[in-house]
């Protein structure tokens, strides 16, 4: 969740999940928002558009948090080049005013969503928690005990690192971005 206190989104509070792939360090992982965002740069279904921050995830190079950044960013930075919402582009093109009305909609859609005083289709319905860990079966946790074991020296660095490097990422974020982390 990012808590945006300037800009025409500000005081929004815009859930989001990010997707690590399994072939994460080597693919850029991918980030939707649950709260819904009317923004040039973040399409209809959530989808915000990565790769035009990042047109490949080079390992040991890009790392999560720079994802988080530039999701921040985005709500400062109002760019339509290469929008993947032609709607939110156009608005922003035609008027900046209806753009602001339609971001400060998105904003009070989030508080309410926050607050838990209107239900959405698209907001899971969890514990209260910001931060949410799904178990690994037995067979996903075997195969990545075999991916750290047999890996190349990349791969083992990854794999061996990737709890206290989401952790660090975390608190990282935390600091820098002004939000709120739950973990559970």
């Amino acid at each position: 969740m990012i808590f945006i206190k300037i800009g025409m989104f500000a005081d929004g509070c815009f859930r989001f999940n990010v997707y690590i792939p399994d072939n994460f360090p080597y693919a850029r992982p991918s980030l939707r928002f649950v709260t819904p965002v009317f923004h040039p740069q973040i399409k209809s279904t959530g989808e915000l558009n990565i790769a035009k921050a990042f047109p490949t995830w080079t390992p040991r190079k890009d790392r999560i948090w720079h994802l988080l950044r530039y999701t921040k960013r985005c709500f400062f930075s109002i760019n339509t080049f290469d929008a993947t919402n032609p709607a939110a582009a156009e608005a922003v093109h035609k008027s900046i005013d209806t753009f602001r009305s339609q971001a400060k909609l998105c904003v009070e859609k989030s508080i309410k969503l926050y607050n838990k005083t209107e239900e959405s289709d698209i907001t899971p319905a969890d514990d209260g928690n910001v931060f949410n860990v799904t178990p690994l079966s037995s067979q996903e946790l075997e195969k990545i005990k075999r991916k750290a074991t047999v890996g190349s020296e990349d791969t083992i660095f990854y794999t061996l690192n990737c709890v206290g490097a989401i952790f660090t990422m975390f608190l990282n974020f935390r600091a820098h971005c002004d939000c709120r982390i739950n973990l559970i």
